[in-house]
C-alpha cells in the first residue's frame, strides 16, 4: 500500500513519469556528478592554456568590416560574446540529452565557428579601459569572461570524457549485449 501511495503522490509523479529504462541508477548519477566535479577542478588548471590558445586565435587575419562594426559598440559586442559562448554550451548539452545525432553535431560546430569568429573580431580589453577608465566595469568583464570560459571548458571536458567512456563501453560490449532502445 505504501508503494501505491508513493506512486500516486503529487510529489513523486515527476520521478515516476520517466520510464525506468531512461533513468540512471543512483551509483551512475553519483559517478557522473563526481566526473563533473573533477572536470571543474581540471578546468581550473587548464584555463591558462585556453587563454593562450585564444591569444593564438587573436593572431589570425581579421575581416576589417566586422571588426569595425563590433568596435562601434563594445559593450554590446562583449555581451553577445557571452551569449554565443553560452549558446555553444547549451547546444552541446541538448545534443547529449536529446541525442540529436549529426544535426546536433552540425549545430554545435556552427555555433562554435560563429563564437570563434566573433571572438576574433571583438574589441580588446584595452578599449574597455580607454572608454570606461580603470574602474570596476572592465575588471568585472574580465572576471565574467574567465568564469564563463572555465565553466565552458569544464563542460567540454565532461562531454569528451562521457564520449570516451561511451566509446570504450561500445568497444568492449559484444554486439548481442547492446541494450535495445
Amino acid at each position: 500500500m505504501t508503494a501505491t501511495l508513493r506512486h500516486h503522490s503529487p510529489h513523486n509523479d515527476d520521478r515516476h513519469s520517466l520510464p525506468d529504462k531512461h533513468r540512471l541508477p543512483r551509483r551512475w548519477r553519483y559517478g557522473l556528478l563526481a566526473l563533473l566535479v573533477a572536470c571543474l577542478a581540471i578546468a581550473g588548471a587548464v584555463v591558462p592554456a585556453v587563454w593562450n590558445l585564444l591569444d593564438l586565435f587573436d593572431q589570425l587575419p581579421k575581416m576589417a568590416w566586422l571588426q569595425d562594426l563590433l568596435a562601434r559598440s563594445p559593450a554590446v559586442s562583449w555581451s553577445l560574446m557571452l551569449v554565443w559562448g553560452t549558446a555553444v554550451s547549451v547546444a552541446l548539452l541538448s545534443m547529449l540529452s536529446l541525442r540529436q545525432g549529426w544535426q546536433g553535431v552540425a549545430l554545435v560546430a556552427a555555433l562554435t565557428l560563429w563564437a570563434v569568429l566573433w571572438y576574433l573580431h571583438m574589441p580588446h580589453v584595452e578599449q574597455c579601459h580607454a572608454m570606461y577608465g580603470t574602474g570596476n566595469i572592465c575588471n568585472t568583464w574580465q572576471w565574467v569572461f574567465t568564469i564563463s570560459l572555465s565553466l565552458a571548458t569544464a563542460l567540454y571536458m565532461f562531454v569528451i570524457f562521457l564520449l570516451s567512456l561511451s566509446a570504450l563501453g561500445l568497444m568492449f560490449t559484444a554486439p548481442d549485449e547492446t541494450p535495445e532502445e
